[in-house]
């Protein structure tokens, strides 16, 4: 089939508000026709999302370029285009569409409006590739057309664009030109066997799935062949309101011209380590963060850097505010801390995915962000780095597990405390699988994502905090017993009954850093004393212990580090590259005290050498 000549500018006439009025006056006309028409049809509705034919057969696939469509000063209309897909997916994934029932594109998204979400994007419309609300849709119809007709399906309603913006998907197969205009110009889709729709948004591809049983499609009957018949193949696009000369068209919007890709860095817990990692890598990021003071300034610690001139720098403090109460008030609650923290990461990161902007193509994320913002469907079409501090919240919960089930100490059933939502679990692994990046200064957590394939995994060296070693007072200490500090809570999960069992016996004294244990045998034969994270504790202390199963920030055992006093910690504390530390395996009682009797001894040793001298 031949195709027609390409127009060209002089073809057209410049477009005038007059004729944008009348085309304004006809499409309402038919719009009610069409509301009309719906309203009298029983058989139109939304389908919902089900799990219903998940692991179907894959009857048809099309995989097309989110950002390398157009000239590269359209990207403002294509970063709204981008952003128009995020919103429509959540109308179309993971959709089930049952025997005989017909999918309506517009009963299934709804009318793309602003205050639900929808930017500006770009619209083929007489010709002209213009800035509208909503524009971008007709990648999800183009794709859908595509993936019916080689699955099978029944195209029962399909329009042709007026021009034609591309042919062909990234696999290089001819795609078909379905375009839609709220609400008469609609794509429908028929078949007599039930089937399911699956599309995802990567960092360069928009994808899209039909999933259903191959045998019952292939036994359904064959389209009618009207439904089959080939509209004439549209001329390319000539005009383009961000790329044409036509500066006197009602239509331009040169302010659009200059709209660039933008980082944001969406961040919650301040840390040293990643401090410097973001002055270094992404000093002129926009900057979202709730509250100023745990992100901006902090003494005696690197800064984020210095503030560049184009900075944006959000705070969200109502979120902030809100999630700081409600934790308070979780706080002693048996059972209820751990869900009052992920409730808080919930609620900021849904006013982060408020804030954004379509213009942000590229995110660094806080990990306790990360499942939330996967699931409010903002990650789609975007590059992101992670900032993880943590392991993932499923291997946590599968590591106390494990624990509690080779722990028989009456206060193992604690290690349950930690339990989380199955499916924030898994939309945390991911949106971990998809990152660009993790970047983390846990050496556990770096082992882990590699094992997981992660793409790239940057280890970050530990920041070690300015505290001069305090010379001890010998004489004093000798004949005495040696102090050993629990940097941490007596907890469980912290390695709590491990170190009770190791220290039974040994001429020491144990000093507590974090709260004490509601289990009154725990420490019995042990001499045991508590002080505060702020005290002097590393001034007397000779060794520092921290033997826990899950330990994400080991700042209690990185000062003992700085002021010379050797760390008894397990590989999941991270400080594997760390000098200084001597690592035991995670509860294994017998290793923790052998490893505490060798730091005993060569203490008392060294103290009877300096006290003979």
């Amino acid at each position: 089939m031949k195709s027609p000549p390409p127009l060209t500018p002089a073809s057209w006439q410049t477009p005038t508000r007059r004729d944008a009025a009348a085309f304004w006056v006809r499409a309402w006309g038919l719009r009610l026709r069409r509301i009309w028409r719906n309203l009298r049809d029983p058989s139109l509705r939304r389908w919902p999302a089900s799990d219903t034919l998940a692991d179907a057969a894959l009857l048809a696939e099309v995989r097309e370029p989110l950002w390398s469509n157009g000239h590269d000063q359209d990207f403002a209309l294509i970063a709204g285009k981008v952003q128009n897909l995020r919103v429509a997916r959540a109308a179309f994934d993971s959709v089930v569409v049952p025997a005989g029932g017909c999918l309506s594109f517009w009963q299934q998204v709804g009318r793309p409006l602003a205050s639900r979400g929808y930017v500006v994007g770009r619209e083929v419309r007489a010709g002209c590739v213009v800035p509208t609300i909503g524009g971008g849709l007709c990648q999800i119809t183009n794709a859908l057309a595509t993936c019916a007709q080689r699955a099978g399906l029944e195209l029962v309603e399909r329009h042709g664009h007026s021009v034609r913006l591309h042919r062909a998907d990234a696999t290089g197969h001819a795609d078909i030109d379905a375009t839609v205009f709220w609400n008469y110009v609609d794509l429908r889709v028929r078949s007599p066997a039930a089937w399911r729709i699956e599309i995802e948004l990567t960092d360069r591809e928009f994808v899209l799935r039909l999933r259903g049983e191959a045998d019952a499609h292939a036994r359904a009957a064959p389209p009618s062949p009207r439904a089959w018949q080939r509209i004439e193949p549209a001329p390319a696009a000539a005009r383009n309101c961000l790329t044409c000369d036509e500066t006197a068209c009602f239509r331009h919007r040169p302010v659009l011209r200059n709209v660039q890709g933008r980082c944001a860095l969406l961040l919650d817990a301040w840390t040293p380590e990643f401090a410097q990692y973001v002055a270094g890598h992404h000093s002129t990021a926009d900057r979202y963060s709730p509250v100023p003071a745990r992100f901006w300034r902090k003494p005696a610690a690197p800064d984020w850097g210095p503030p560049p001139e184009d900075l944006r720098l959000l705070r969200l403090y109502a979120a902030s505010v809100r999630r700081t109460i409600w934790q308070r008030l979780c706080a002693r609650r048996q059972g209820r801390r751990q869900a009052s923290l992920i409730a808080g990461q919930r609620w900021l990161a849904q006013a982060y995915a408020q804030q954004l902007r379509a213009e942000h193509a590229e995110l660094l994320i806080d990990q306790a962000l990360l499942p939330h913002l996967q699931l409010a469907g903002v990650l789609g079409g975007r590059m992101y780095d992670v900032l993880m501090p943590a392991l993932p919240m499923a291997e946590i919960e599968r590591r106390l597990d494990r624990a509690t089930t080779s722990n028989v100490s009456s206060g193992a059933e604690s290690l349950r405390d930690f339990r989380v939502d199955p499916l924030v679990a898994r939309a945390e692994l991911e949106a971990l699988r998809h990152a660009r990046r993790i970047v983390t200064p846990h050496a556990d957590v770096a082992s882990f994502m590699r094992a997981m394939e992660a793409p790239e995994v940057v280890e970050l060296d530990w920041h070690l905090p300015a505290i001069q070693p305090s010379p001890h007072d010998v004489h004093r200490e000798v004949g005495s017993r040696l102090l050993v500090v629990f940097v941490a809570s007596a907890l469980a999960r912290k390695g709590a009954y491990e170190l009770a069992d190791a220290l039974r016996g040994l001429p020491c004294r144990l000093r507590i850093l974090g709260t004490p244990s509601d289990d009154a045998t725990l420490w019995h034969g042990i001499d045991v004393e508590y002080s505060g994270y702020r005290s002097d504790w590393a001034q007397h202390a000779r060794v520092a212990v921290l033997p826990a199963y899950v330990e994400h920030a080991p700042r209690a055992a990185l000062r003992a580090l700085a002021a010379g006093v050797p760390v008894i910690a397990t590989p999941a504390c991270g400080l594997s590259r760390v000098r200084g530390v001597t690592e035991v395996p995670s509860g294994d009682a017998a290793a923790l005290r052998v490893a505490l009797l060798a730091v005993l001894f060569e203490q008392q040793s060294n103290c009877k050498v300096a006290t003979s001298k």
